[in-house]
């Protein structure tokens, strides 16, 4: 099977950039948020908001790849958030106890401020 694309825009905002990725997070388009979340870990204060409202699909290695770049993040200095009004997101998150220790409020302004630093 083709690798599936998923499009993200990374944007600069008051000292933390935003990832908003358009299109289903899953096996076949996770590889793309890793890499976002990496080239993001080079900066000096590495601090990222994952808006989440233009995926309308997320499995577990989506969920995976998120964790994977709170324990990145947090490691190089910085942390991630998550803006998400998406229901089903927001009960994975609570399902899995994924929103205890991150900061995910409904918009990016929002989340931002509950950065770990």
């Amino acid at each position: 099977m083709a690798q599936q694309k998923i499009d993200i825009d990374i944007t600069s905002a008051d000292g933390f950039r935003v990832l908003k990725p358009t299109g289903d997070l899953d096996v076949y388009t996770v590889g793309s948020l890793r890499d976002a979340i990496a080239s993001i870990l080079e900066e000096d204060t590495p601090h990222v908001v994952v808006d989440l409202d233009s995926v309308p699909f997320m499995d577990s290695s989506g969920l995976g790849a998120l964790m994977g770049g709170v324990r990145r993040l947090r490691e190089a200095g910085g942390d991630l958030a998550i803006a998400c009004t998406r229901e089903q997101h927001l009960k994975l998150f609570t399902i899995t106890g994924f929103g205890e220790g991150v900061s995910i409020a409904p918009t990016v302004e929002e989340a931002a401020e509950g950065f770990r630093s």
